[in-house]
């Protein structure tokens, strides 16, 4: 062998040597980079889960939230419109007393485990206006009781109004109609 053939023979497998290296080195790096491109999808589908199941819990407990607000005005409204035709002299006689109609608003132990404490003053509150009520029909004096009963009407209705507002706020409703009405 001559010279030339030698130095042919030592590039070639100096080409071949670096070609292998070259693909060693490229291989690595690649394999690198599935690993990160695996655990960043993994990493994202974890987030992807765990936001999903606030979402979840989050639809869940505004249900659960509509639904004892829900039942409590309804018997707000059964309880306006007892509190109503007891004062027009017009209350059937076998419908419940507006003591027990008060007593069903406020003994609800949903709406203790749902709504958060600015709901439960306000319904408090407005219990403690019923109480008033019922004591305002007991009054003797005509003329007394009418003055008395537009006045614990009128402050009934207050609260009825500011517990429906925070009931709505509660649900994220007014923000709702805050931004549509833009």
């Amino acid at each position: 062998m001559d010279g030339e053939t030698i130095r042919l023979i030592v590039v070639a497998c100096g080409a071949i040597a670096a070609g292998l290296c070259g693909a060693l080195i490229a291989g690595a790096f690649n394999s690198q980079n599935t690993l990160a491109t695996i655990e960043g999808a993994r990493v994202a589908a974890e987030a992807q889960r765990e936001h999903e199941q606030e979402l979840e819990q989050a639809q869940w407990l505004r249900e659960r939230k509509v639904e004892v607000y829900t039942d409590h005005l309804a018997k707000l409204h059964e309880l306006e419109l007892a509190i109503a035709e007891t004062k027009m002299d017009y209350r059937p006689s076998g419908a419940p007393p507006i003591a027990t109609l008060s007593r069903n608003l406020s003994s609800t132990l949903s709406i203790r485990l749902f709504a958060p404490d600015q709901v439960q003053v306000a319904l408090a509150e407005l219990t403690k206006v019923v109480v008033s009520i019922m004591n305002v029909m007991q009054v003797s004096d005509a003329p007394e009781r009418d003055a008395l009963y537009e006045q614990a009407t009128g402050l009934f209705n207050q609260k009825a109004g500011e517990l429906e507002r925070l009931i709505r706020q509660d649900l994220g409703v007014e923000e709702f109609i805050e931004e549509t009405a833009v």
